[in-house]
C-alpha cells in the first residue's frame, strides 16, 4: 500500500511475509509489518517483530526488526541503529563511531587505542585482535589463552588450505635454484627439508635433557601486564624477554655454520596470526648440533624466499631467528615446541610489541602428475 501525506511524504506499507522497495533505495522485508518513507522530511524505515529494513541512513530492527532514518536508526533488542556518528546494536549487536566500535553481550569493542570483546565477540585493533571466552586476545604486547583442541582444530584447516598451493617441489634442492640466497644443505637429499623431527631425536642430537621446557604461550608461558611467567616462574619483564629473545636470534646469525655441514631438519610450518585458516609466511626450519638455526622463509603471496638465521638458547631451550638482513621481527618457539605439529609461538616487533601467533606443521604437496597419467 503507497499514501502520500499533504507534506509530500511517500509511505509503502508491506504486509506480514511481505517485502517493499521504496523510491529512496530502501528495502524491508518481515513477518509482521514494515513500512518505508521518503519526503521532504526524510527518509526512513520501520520493521515490526522479525522485519528489516535497509536504506542510505543505515538499519536497524525492533526486536527482529529495524528501523532507519536520515539522522540515524534506532533499535530494539536484536536490531541496530546506524547514523552518522556510527553505529549501534542492542543486545546481540554492534556499535561503531568515529571513537570505535562496541558490541553487547556477544560483541566487539574496538576503538584507537585498542580492542575489547564481550563474551563470544570478537574485535580487532591497532594493537591486534580480541576475543572473548571462546576466542583469542591479542594485544601489542601479550599472550592470550587457546586450548588445545582449537589450535590442532585451526591447523587442520591451515593444511587443508594449503594444498602446496598448487603442484611444486618446495624446499627442495631443484626447487632451491629459483632463489637466489635459499638455503639448503648439500648432503640432504630430496625432500629431507619436509622430515619432521620427534623430541627424542632432537634432544640427543643436540644434548638437551629429555626433560624439555615447552613454551606454550597463552597456557605454560603467559605475559601478566609487564611481566612473563613460564610455568608460573617470573622470567622478567615483556621488554627483557624480547631482548633475550634478541640475543639468542642475533648469536646464531653470528655463528659459523657451513651449510654443508651437519643438518637435522625441523620441518616445514605455516604461520597464523589470530584464528585464520590461510598463510602465506612459511618457514622451513633445521639446526646443527651447536644449536643452530638455519632455513628460509618462503612467501607464498610474493613468490620470494630469504635466508633463515637464528639459534637455540641451551639454558632455557628458547629458539629464535630473524629472517635476511633484518633486525625484527625476532620469531620465537621452544625448541620442543617445534617438534609438534600444532604449536604457539612469539613475534617481537621490537620494544613493548610482542604478539602470540601460532606454528602449524606442513605435509609435503603431492609431485604434478606427469602427461598422460
Amino acid at each position: 500500500m503507497q499514501v502520500t501525506t499533504p507534506g509530500g511524504q511517500t509511505i509503502n506499507k508491506v504486509g506480514r511475509g511481505g517485502a517493499a522497495t521504496g523510491p529512496g533505495g530502501r528495502t524491508a522485508g518481515s513477518k509482521g509489518s514494515i513500512a518505508n518513507t521518503t519526503g521532504p522530511a526524510g527518509s526512513g524505515s520501520a520493521a515490526s517483530r522479525s522485519g528489516f529494513a535497509s536504506g542510505p541512513g543505515g538499519s536497524a530492527g525492533y526486536r527482529s526488526g529495524a528501523v532507519s532514518g536520515p539522522g540515524g536508526a534506532a533499535a530494539g533488542r536484536t536490531g541496530a541503529i546506524s547514523g552518522p556518528g556510527g553505529t549501534a546494536v542492542g543486545r546481540t549487536g554492534a556499535v561503531s563511531g568515529p571513537g570505535g566500535t562496541a558490541v553487547g553481550r556477544a560483541g566487539a569493542v574496538a576503538g584507537p587505542g585498542g580492542v575489547a570483546a564481550g563474551r563470544a565477540g570478537a574485535a580487532v585493533g591497532p594493537g591486534g585482535a580480541a576475543v572473548g571466552r571462546t576466542g583469542a586476545i591479542s594485544t601489542a604486547n601479550g599472550t592470550y589463552y587457546r586450548s588445545a583442541g582449537a589450535i590442532s582444530g585451526q591447523g587442520a584447516y591451515v593444511r587443508a588450505g594449503w594444498g602446496g598451493y598448487g603442484y611444486g617441489n618446495y624446499f627442495t634442492g631443484a626447487w632451491a635454484g629459483r632463489y637466489p640466497g635459499y638455503w639448503f644443505p648439500g648432503k640432504w637429499a630430496g625432500a629431507a627439508a619436509w622430515t619432521a623431527a620427534a623430541w627424542g631425536s632432537v634432544a640427543g642430537y643436540g644434548g638437551y635433557p629429555e626433560d624439555s621446557t615447552a613454551y606454550d604461550y597463552g597456557s605454560s608461558a603467559v605475559y601478566e601486564g609487564d611481566t612473563v611467567y613460564v610455568n608460573g616462574d617470573n622470567v622478567g619483564t615483556a621488554e627483557e624477554y624480547s631482548e633475550q629473545a634478541t640475543v639468542i636470534a642475533d648469536t646464531g646469525k653470528q655463528a659459523e655454520a657451513p651449510v654443508d655441514g651437519d643438518w637435522m631438519p625441523l620441518g616445514v610450518f605455516a604461520m597464523v596470526q589470530g584464528e585464520e585458516t590461510k598463510s602465506n609466511d612459511i618457514f622451513q626450519l633445521a639446526m646443527n648440533k651447536d644449536g643452530v638455526i638455519r632455513g628460509n622463509y618462503y612467501n607464498a603471496l610474493t613468490d620470494s624466499t630469504e635466508p633463515v638465521y637464528g639459534s637455540v638458547d641451551k639454558k632455557t631451550q628458547r629458539a629464535a631467528w630473524t629472517v635476511g638482513d633484518r633486525k625484527t621481527p625476532v620469531y620465537e618457539a621452544g625448541i620442543v615446541n617445534l617438534t609438534k605439529d600444532d604449536t604457539t609461538m612469539m613475534v617481537h616487533y621490537g620494544k613493548g610489541n610482542s604478539q602470540q601467533f601460532s606454528l602449524f606443521r606442513l605435509e609435503k604437496p603431492e609431485e604434478a602428475p606427469k602427461e598422460g597419467q
